[in-house]
């Protein structure tokens, strides 16, 4: 299926990567977004080219034949600032890679780099350089790179992304406090045919529960008191785009009622006005409570439910996210280095272990807070244990594992040596039944992807067949 990723027209991207082969699979990747590539393969033909036509994101390897990226990324800078700049790298080389988010680069990705993680990372950076250089992104509020991870868990969630971003149909999301849910939606309005047009979100658990119609469907002067001038709501501001319900859960059962007329209808009236509006937004919508049993326990409308219902998109908590939690920690590090001005660039290996051990009950919001405290009070190019706050500077227990062993007896021998097939089955269905059922969580846990899992599986039952014949 053909995918549409409109990032406005006719956006060019330079990627300098001197291995053909990896080009052209990235190439093919980027095939979707219907952008302008131009590949090279050295630094000097990156900066040659880079003063006959000014690329909109530069996807840049680390390591060139005649220079480095660094390199590459100071010549880029000093006469092109504004250029955003996506480093691409191998695990070994992350230090440099979030040292050079210190100097100007926008993100990295690790290498090989997954389609669906490659998409969104191009589709991100270059809508938010677009923001910035209209002036309408707030400096204090960066979303940093968007999306990062390429767990099988979030693999999931870009493919659905993916499917999902060209239709019009109602998205909702759900996930933990602090997982990315506006995040998520932000991608999904990004990777659509309206990505050029307004993303306007409202939470329904911050405002007042007397302000959020206004603020939903906006004013006419004299509305109320305090109404002195007329006032566009959010339903308005995003004609043409993407409104986001966040903590959707959380809206009054009044004004839910209103919603859905508006979401039937298209039209909606200004708080103090007899005059209907019409517009054109695309829904999705987002809560950290389980919308199915709001609506049994009578908070959420059932018809509202199914109206938005339609596409589900579950985020998955970050202790289920595997290294991920690494990955987003060095990004966000390089970031916080920058805007700090610090000079750390690397974790400690105790302090890798601790990330990857640790519940993160806040998720990646909680992340973000602890590398913040991390970097404001504490010097030097190394995180170290001792500078992270508590609790995670104390001793914790690590989070259960799902342990598989084929024979956990003290002793071993030849009777107990099973086929490698039937050991690998019985693993894998302990994991099976440890997931509750949920090969996709299994598969994350196992490392592997779910498609392998389901051929196995079915390998194996014809084996059982032959067998029984």
């Amino acid at each position: 299926m053909q995918l549409d990723y409109p990032i406005q027209k006719a956006k060019y991207l330079l990627m300098v990567e001197d291995t053909a082969s990896v080009a052209a699979l990235y190439r093919s990747y980027l095939l979707p977004l219907e952008i302008d590539i131009n590949v090279v393969g050295t630094g000097k033909e990156a900066i040659e080219s880079i003063v006959q036509r000014e690329p909109d994101l530069i996807l840049l390897d680390l390591r060139l034949p005649d220079m480095t990226g660094m390199d590459v990324l100071h010549a880029v800078k000093q006469k092109h600032p504004d250029v955003p700049v996506v480093f691409m790298t191998a695990h070994g080389s992350i230090d440099t890679a979030v040292e050079a988010m210190r100097h100007g680069a926008q993100d990295f990705l690790i290498k090989p780099c997954e389609a669906d993680r490659l998409r969104v990372t191009v589709n991100n950076a270059i809508r938010k350089a677009s923001k910035l250089k209209n002036e309408t992104d707030d400096p204090g509020n960066q979303n940093y790179q968007g999306f990062i991870g390429s767990s099988q868990n979030m693999q999931a969630v870009y493919r659905t992304i993916d499917s999902a971003a060209t239709s019009k149909a109602s998205i909702f999301i759900t996930g933990e406090s602090g997982t990315g849910k506006e995040v998520c939606a932000e991608a999904v309005h990004a990777a659509s045919k309206r990505g050029d047009k307004p993303f306007i979100a409202i939470n329904c658990a911050a405002i007042p529960k007397d302000l959020i119609e206004s603020e939903l469907f906006g004013h006419v002067k004299g509305a109320f008191t305090g109404a002195a001038t007329d006032r566009q709501g959010a339903a308005e501001l995003a004609d043409g785009g993407t409104l986001f319900l966040d903590e959707l859960c959380e809206m009054d059962l009044d004004l839910q009622t209103k919603l859905l007329r508006f979401i039937q209808t298209g039209t909606f009236q200004k708080v103090g006005s007899s005059k209907m509006k019409s517009v054109d937004v695309r829904f999705v919508c987002a809560t950290n409570r389980d919308p199915w049993k709001e609506v049994q326990e009578g908070r959420f409308r059932e018809d509202l439910y199914y109206r938005l219902y339609v596409i589900p998109l579950h985020l998955p908590p970050l202790r289920e996210r595997g290294d991920d939690v690494i990955e987003i920690a060095y990004s966000l590090l390089g970031f916080m280095s920058k805007e700090e001005g610090k000079s750390f660039v690397r974790l400690s290996a105790d302090v890798v272990e601790r990330f990857k051990h640790y519940e993160w009950p806040g998720n990646v919001r909680q992340l973000q807070n602890v590398l913040r405290n991390v970097v404001v009070l504490n010097e030097g190019r190394e995180i170290t244990i001792n500078m992270l706050p508590p609790p995670l500077n104390q001793p914790i227990e690590p989070r259960p594992n799902v342990t598989l062993s084929a024979n956990s007896d003290a002793t071993f021998s030849v009777h107990d040596i099973f086929p490698l097939w039937l050991t690998e089955k019985q693993a894998i269905e302990k994991a099976i039944e440890a997931c509750d059922g949920n090969i996709p969580k299994a598969a994350g846990y196992l490392d592997v992807s779910p498609s392998t899992i389901y051929r196995k599986l079915q390998s194996w039952n014809d084996k059982v067949k032959e067998k029984e014949k």
